[in-house]
């Protein structure tokens, strides 16, 4: 299934993008049935989850397949991950372990962004112990010459070139047979899970910092803490609990008016002694709560974590 995939993306995708993309149905395809042909064929351990795209509103001119452990992230906005980034012309694919470039855009521009995505890829491939007997690349090339100038598909397609990791490419006119593909697919999850696993944490947006990562094992601290910092569970679960906190109550729109307007910090309630890194359960409505900053902090320094109603008590009584 992988194969046809990825050569009927090949071959048919710049035909279809010729036509009216409104109602057509080849991204529909690609966004509701390959992940699911995928994921049926692939059989990749349930922490794992797959996207795939056209494009939204118009032609994408990179479609792309994304293989996305959950911890991680499930957005290519986000954090790094594994994609398929089909070449503008589509002479070729590549699977790319990649990152993410919203927030790092939002706060440093594009042309920032990329120095950072350059220098975090460098950081990641020195990390990587795994012996990599493949043929890699440092750098792709997507084809972008073919993208019209000023654009914002040229300026994502930079975004993936700067985000580059380790990536292998097959030509369109040389597809390996399948197990090659699923094989190679494989081994770069190894990859993939071998940098969640090294990766240091980062401290911002309030999160917590290093005073705490001696209570418990250091590998499920950082997967508890990964989880905490999903950008799509978080903003899920902020959606479906709101944002007021549920251990004290305060209220940032109340206290800051505007500015203080949807913002709170999503808590993971399951215990970290219970988390592996391929079978936690993510379900924003039963598996989080929203916490103030204070509370989220302080919930963090008493060891083990206690439940909500059990902070909640401390805090009334204390």
């Amino acid at each position: 299934m992988l194969k046809q995939t990825i050569e009927k993306l090949l071959y048919e995708y710049p035909i279809v993008n010729q036509e009216k993309f409104k109602n057509h149905n080849f991204p529909r395809y690609l966004k509701n049935d390959v992940p699911k042909l995928l994921d049926n064929s692939l059989n990749l351990p349930e922490i794992y989850s797959i996207q795939a795209s056209a494009g939204n509103g118009s032609w994408a001119n990179i479609p792309w397949i994304a293989v996305f452990n959950k911890l991680v992230t499930e957005s290519v906005r986000f954090g790094f991950f594994l994609v398929y980034l089909f070449q503008a012309d589509c002479s070729g694919v590549y699977l790319s372990l990649n990152q993410g470039t919203a927030s790092l855009k939002k706060n440093y521009g594009l042309g920032g962004a990329k120095d950072i995505l350059r220098e975090r890829a460098k950081t990641f491939r020195k990390i990587i112990s795994t012996d990599i007997s493949i043929k890699y690349y440092e750098n792709i090339d997507l084809k972008l010459e073919a993208i019209p100038k000023e654009t914002t598909a040229r300026r994502l397609g930079q975004a993936y070139h700067a985000g580059n990791i380790l990536a292998i490419y097959y030509p369109k006119t040389s597809l390996p047979d399948l197990d090659k593909l699923v094989n190679d697919l494989l081994f770069f999850i190894k990859i993939y899970e071998e940098l969640i696993e090294q990766q240091p944490l980062n401290t911002q947006d309030n999160e917590l910092d290093s005073e705490e990562v001696w209570f418990e094992d250091l590998t499920k601290y950082k997967i508890h803490k990964r989880v905490e910092r999903n950008q799509a569970l978080c903003n899920k679960a902020k959606e479906i609990h709101g944002y007021i906190c549920k251990a004290c109550g305060f209220d940032f729109e109340m206290k800051y008016g505007n500015i203080g307007k949807n913002y709170i910090e999503a808590h993971h309630l399951v215990p970290i002694a219970t988390l592996e890194k391929t079978k936690v359960q993510l379900d924003p409505s039963t598996d989080f709560t929203v916490l103030c900053s204070n509370c989220h902090r302080i919930i963090h320094r008493i060891k083990p974590i206690p439940t909500l109603e059990e902070f909640k008590n401390i805090i009334t009584t204390d």
